[in-house]
């Protein structure tokens, strides 16, 4: 049932019931001993106040409009939660490319013509005040003032278009159709900010530009972009270009100054441009991630003092917007939205660098915490310039010059709204924080022009967006790092692979493939590691009875310490050896299957899981079954058994033959199921029952349930569409950096590092998404995409896209690509030309769903900083990029960060992980010098184990380099406890 209620001669509708899960918060902090007079909880109110209707010329009928008051929003923290305030903007209007939908009439404005048609060009953008009242579900929410912003005599302002000279701008159209002249008065306002006396700051779009409001809606002061007050000389108010930099009047159309915060103390005042700027021009724009942050200091009366600084920041890519597994999200046609789509719509200051930024592509919101108390500003560099060939927004990353800090606080893609609160919708744009758990959300209706209905939604939302302490994102520093190599080291030897540490005992056991041998390393001071010995492999094969072959894998439980060790023939079974903690004598040794290429502890350290690969040999005589070996130490190891986890059900004629998706590889000549799945690496989930299992070379993952030993599902990881944009690659090593789309080409995930963490109660799984090709002697799919010929390999189908670039060596011809894979209508041909690996990292659900992939982004990035030695001096554009291996995660504090290991190219990449719906990246470093003989390169190369840890309560993050042959450790500082 709908209520509606008179409220100053304005309707507003109430929507929606209390939520029995939550608990009302009251606003009322002070009502003991007097009556309760309003109690916050979720409600939706809709705000229905008719501005009458308007015949619009040639239109079949007159259309009505409503107000729309919700182009910013804000709470004073001076005045109890239940009032609030609220601003229009510039009045009903619509481009004139929508007149056919909006008024039924094509080419309103002209045939040709654009533009925007003022419904009412005389309509005032004015401030409404609010109230809520009542408790549970009597709460009322009441406009109780409407404040008409005018000029110094008392004129009221309009919303028509500046006569702008720098920043582009429209023409507008009345309703016949005629033109409206350009004024100066016209302001379109999206955020206000109420000051402690009374007078509010309104930042607007078209200058963009600031205003001071005095408490009676007359404007004091416009302040628009240095160079550009010539422009407002007709203005009936006072306009100052003293503060703004000037590069803001590149603003692009409609995309100005969006949102506004005011500290609670009213010393500072943050205005976020809603989108990059037209710096050179629009092409840039629309690609660019990168919007400013503008910091002013105040005076006591609320004028601007100064502006003390202007900061980066980087808008999520449109793929953080939409799930294409089940179409939620912001999609068209099922396809991820143009990056222009995204914007900020919102923020509100939490303390002094401390803000809340809202995002929005179409539907879906976010809301992020920012912290700038760390940042670096770039006012008077050359980024606060415009620049014709070396923008600040053609810049992936800025030297020097890191984007802010923000963590993802809530998003309405993965979180539910509560019940009885329809969808965010589009056009989210304001936001008041009204205590520390509710907060009031409004949109812009754009007047009901398109149905839309604006609302005001009373959210629970505080909890999410707002925590004690601003973000902070850990930093990784070659100078807080320590390097550990054995003399007898050799480049390329594999002297250290992977690695694990215990804790508790300073020791760090490092995979030596050199010396086939466990190398034992004292890090009681871990910047100061000191070579302590090694594990007695030879007393493994004695008591197995076995010639062992390589040591493949380490890893530490809460009373052993376990090594995988290959047969001396990898086709034959290999054995695990289990290690006493503290002595590090061998305690007992158990039979896997063959090939083990990894393994680990359960969460609490009593079960062993070991992946093994199960590779044929070389000439493909020989393809053992992969399988995974599980060994349960819960009851002691006097009873502990090897239990062999097998694929053979999934066989033709298996049980669950029907359960293996059709796209899971299996394609080894003559060889089933059992035997083509090869486990690479393993991940046990923080709810210690579920297990994630990377099959890279069969691109799939298979799911373990751990309590019952069995495999409960496999999944097929897919392909990465090449042609869509954010899926840029260079495909060839011919010494330029081309970073473009290859339409009908694709990359197969295929990860080789996997690591399991939990967000919100569900498993995910983050995968490094290496690719790898089977070449044998026996048997290889690894081809040049110019090899696709019809002869050495099945052809291109002239149909593909890039057919003809395939079969050219300065195109797409180089790239090395797998004939077994692209078939997709069965006829002998390549449909769909597929490489090796994804370039990427991705996180997927329990399910196999994609829900994060990092598309073009390491590529980028590592260009970015690296310029021409970029994929190893571009010697591996044209088989896997960047290499993407290994990961490892890291909780810190509430967040949850991976580091990801790039073998070719070399260095560390770190993202906050800690929501798959927020994705951010932090850091890359790397020290390399890619000197042309990389053996006398002096920094570290191909990084391949990962382990993060903690000693003494502080995080390290330690990598193993195959090629370089040290371990790196690094101690893992956050900016709050790191000394300038």
């Amino acid at each position: 049932m709908i209520e509606r209620s008179k409220v100053s001669g304005k309707k507003v509708a109430l929507l929606g019931a209390a939520i029995a899960a939550l608990t009302a918060c009251s606003g009322d902090n002070n009502s003991s001993g007097r009556t309760l007079t309003y109690e916050l909880n979720p409600r939706q109110f809709i705000i229905d106040e008719s501005l009458g209707s308007v015949q619009f010329s040639g239109a079949p009928q007159p259309t009505s409009l409503h107000l729309s008051v919700g182009s910013g929003a804000y709470r004073s923290p001076a005045e109890e939660g239940r009032f609030f305030y609220t601003i229009t903007d510039r009045g009903p209007t619509f481009p004139c490319s929508d007149s056919q939908q909006v008024i039924g009439v094509q080419d309103f404005c002209g045939a040709g013509n654009s533009g925007s048609v003022f419904a009412l060009p005389d309509f005032a953008p004015r401030i409404q005040s609010w109230k809520l009242s009542g408790i549970g579900t009597g709460l009322r929410l009441e406009m109780t003032e409407s404040l008409t912003l005018k000029d110094t005599v008392g004129n009221e302002l309009n919303g028509l278009p500046n006569p702008t000279t720098q920043a582009v701008s429209e023409q507008a159209y009345d309703a016949s159709g005629a033109t409206l002249a350009k004024n100066a008065n016209g302001i379109d306002p999206e955020a206000l900010v109420k000051l402690d006396n009374g007078r509010f700051w309104v930042a607007e779009e078209y200058g963009p530009s600031l205003l001071l409001v005095d408490v009676d809606g007359k404007v004091l002061q416009r302040q628009v972009p240095a160079g550009t007050a010539g422009d407002f000389a007709a203005a009936t108010y006072p306009v100052q270009d003293t503060y703004l930099p000037s590069i803001l009047a590149r603003r692009q159309l409609d995309r100005g100054i969006e949102a506004l915060a005011v500290t609670p103390d009213n010393d500072f005042l943050y205005f976020v441009v809603q989108a990059p700027l037209l710096n050179p021009d629009v092409a840039t724009a629309e690609r660019s991630r990168i919007v400013r942050i503008g910091k002013l200091s105040l005076n006591e009366d609320g004028t601007i003092n100064s502006l003390v600084g202007e900061y980066l920041y980087r808008l999520d890519t449109p793929s953080q917007f939409a799930r294409k597994s089940d179409g939620k999200g912001d999609l068209a046609n099922g396809e991820f939205l143009a990056q222009s789509a995204v914007t900020i719509n919102e923020a509100v200051a939490v303390g002094e660098d401390y803000l809340v930024l809202v995002e929005q592509a179409k539907s879906v919101s976010k809301y992020y915490r920012v912290n700038l108390e760390n940042a670096v500003s770039i006012l008077g560099t050359q980024w606060d310039q415009f620049s014709s060939n070396n923008s600040l927004e053609q810049q992936y990353l800025v030297d020097d010059v890191p984007f802010v800090t923000k963590q993802l606080g809530y998003d309405t893609l993965s979180k539910t709204l509560p019940v009885g609160i329809d969808p965010l919708g589009e056009n989210v744009e304001g936001l008041a924080l009204l205590n520390a758990n509710f907060t009031a959300v409004t949109n812009d209706s754009r007047y009901g022009l398109y149905g839309e209905q604006s609302r005001v939604a009373i959210l629970p939302l505080g909890p999410f967006i707002v925590a004690t302490a601003a973000p902070e994102w850990p930093v990784l520093s070659y100078d807080k790092s320590a390097s550990f190599r054995r003399s007898d080291a050799n480049f390329g030897a594999g002297a250290a692979r992977t690695l694990a540490v215990d804790s508790v005992n300073a020791q760090m056991f490092v995979v030596n493939g050199q010396s086939n041998v466990v190398d034992v390393v004292d890090i009681t001071t871990p910047l100061t590691p000191v070579a302590a010995g090694q594990i007695d492999t030879a007393a493994a094969a004695a008591d197995a009875g076995v010639s062992l072959g390589a040591i493949t894998g380490v890893t530490v439980g809460v009373e052993y310490v376990a090594v995988a060790i290959e047969h001396s023939n990898p086709q034959q079974n290999g054995i695990v050896a289990l290690y006493n903690r503290d002595e590090l004598t061998l305690a007992a040794t158990f039979t896997v299957g063959a090939g083990p290429k990894m393994l680990t502890f359960d969460i609490i350290g009593q079960r062993v899981l070991v992946a093994n690969e199960g590779r044929p040999s070389a000439d493909y005589s020989v393809d053992p079954e992969g399988s995974v070996t599980l060994i349960d130490l819960s009851d002691g190891l006097a009873t502990a058994e090897a239990r062999q986890i097998t694929f053979a059900e999934f066989n033709v004629g298996g049980a669950r033959h029907n359960e293996l998706p059709a796209s899971v590889r299996v394609y080894g000549p003559g060889a089933s199921v059992a035997q083509d799945l090869e486990p690479e690496h393993i991940s046990v989930a923080a709810d210690n029952d579920t297990v994630f299992v990377g099959l890279q070379e069969n691109n799939a993952m298979a799911v373990l349930d751990l309590s019952e030993g069995t495999i409960e599902a496999i999944y097929a990881l897919g392909t990465k569409d090449y042609g869509v944009v954010g899926n840029e690659v260079d495909v060839n090593d011919d010494g330029n950096v081309i970073l473009k789309n290859w339409l009908d080409v694709a990359g197969m995930y295929q990860p080789d590092g996997v690591a399991a963490y939990r967000h919100a109660g569900a498993n995910f799984v983050l995968t490094a998404n290496e690719g790898e090709a089977r070449n044998y002697s026996g048997f290889s799919e690894e081809f040049r995409a110019s090899e696709l010929d019809g002869v050495s390999a099945p052809a291109v189908d002239a149909a593909n896209r890039s057919f003809a670039d395939a079969g050219n060596n300065n195109e797409l011809g180089r790239l090395k690509v797998t004939d077994q894979t692209g078939d997709t209508d069965g006829d002998g041909d390549i449909d769909i030309i597929t490489a090796f690996g994804a370039r990427s990292f991705a996180v997927w659900d329990a399910s196999g769903n994609l829900v994060y992939d990092s598309g073009a982004e390491l590529e980028r990035m590592t260009f970015a900083s690296l310029g021409a030695n970029f994929n190893n001096t571009d010697a591996n554009s044209d088989d896997r990029g960047p290499e993407p291996e290994s990961v490892a995660l890291l909780a810190l504090g509430s967040r949850v960060y991976a580091f990801i290991g790039l073998t070719a190219t070399g260095g560390i990449a770190v993202y906050d992980v800690s929501s798959p719906y927020g994705v951010q990246f932090v850091q890359y470093l790397n020290n390399r010098d890619f000197t042309a003989n990389p053996a006398a390169d002096t920094g570290d190369q191909s990084p391949e184990g990962l382990h993060a840890f903690y000693y003494d309560n502080v995080p390290y993050l330690a990598v193993g380099h195959e090629a370089s042959g040290n371990v790196r450790i690094f101690e893992i500082s956050l900016p709050s406890t790191t000394s300038n």
